[in-house]
């Protein structure tokens, strides 16, 4: 499924630049139309995997806790928020931290609040990296809305990527997100991930996301892939007895993901 092939006799940190004209810091949009447990988790991962490979990775982390159903806070305590580098509040060493080897993480929960305001300035992220001195070979940015504007404060070289799975409201957020992406100025199609189902109904998801894409906007998709995952209710734990239970009302929104999810992405994004 992968569309590059890492160059003999390089390691996977210099295929990368190899890929991408030798430029460090290759900004991933990972644009999820899933619900937003599953979207800090699909970032997270990656991330993760990204690292595990060898990759210098930075996580950008957006998703408001209020939207966040299993989480009670930030996967990682941070002073600052990304919005408040770009509004020139803090630098941007107090926002970005350095959680493990190759690992770096950051929360962007306020930038399009402060983006609103008209408060947020450019120089994008990347420009900002420079000035830092800290060299990365991604960062990620997992995200339901990826607006220009928005993707426009971490770079200006952008691999967009849709995942989406095959259920009606999903493939509606997608082809939302497919017309977010129709204003930039791409030669090459949009790669899309479908998550769950079977495969051949990851495949018809994909045809008709392909299908609209073309007859509204006259965009190319490519197909990155279809991974297999099941969804199931939030499991919830009783603090004082540790029995463990799951809701027995409302649908079943979270995605369960295969142990081999991540790896899979991060081949099919770095192959």
């Amino acid at each position: 499924m992968s569309a590059v092939n890492t160059p003999a006799g390089l390691d996977q940190a210099d295929g990368l630049r190899s890929m991408f004209g030798g430029l460090p810091n290759q900004v991933i949009c990972l644009a999820c139309a899933l619900d937003e447990d599953t979207i800090v988790h699909v970032g997270h991962g990656t991330a993760q995997a990204l690292k595990n490979a060898g990759y210098r990775t930075l996580m950008i982390d957006e998703v408001p806790l209020s939207e966040r159903k299993t989480m009670s806070g930030f996967l990682y305590p941070t002073k600052y928020d990304l919005g408040q580098v770009f509004s020139n509040s803090v630098s941007l060493n107090k926002s970005v931290r350095q959680v493990e080897e190759n690992f770096w993480y950051a929360t962007s929960a306020k930038l399009r609040h402060l983006f609103e305001e008209r408060r947020a300035k450019l120089p994008n992220l990347d420009e900002r990296l420079k000035l830092m001195n800290l060299e990365l070979d991604y960062i990620l940015f997992a995200t339901s809305d990826p607006e220009f504007n928005i993707l426009n404060f971490f770079g200006t070289s952008i691999q967009k990527i849709l995942v989406a799975s095959p259920e009606f409201e999903s493939l509606s957020k997608a082809m939302n997100m497919i017309r977010q992406f129709s204003i930039y100025s791409q030669d090459t199609p949009t790669s899309v991930l479908i998550l769950g189902g079977t495969e051949e109904e990851g495949q018809t998801a994909f045809d008709k996301l392909q299908h609209a894409a073309k007859e509204a906007m006259g965009m190319d998709l490519n197909m990155l892939g279809w991974i297999k995952a099941i969804k199931a209710s939030r499991v919830v734990i009783d603090p004082e007895d540790f029995s463990i239970s799951t809701p027995t009302e409302g649908p079943a929104n979270e995605f369960v993901l295969p142990t081999g999810f991540f790896k899979s992405l991060t081949e099919l994004l770095t192959g």
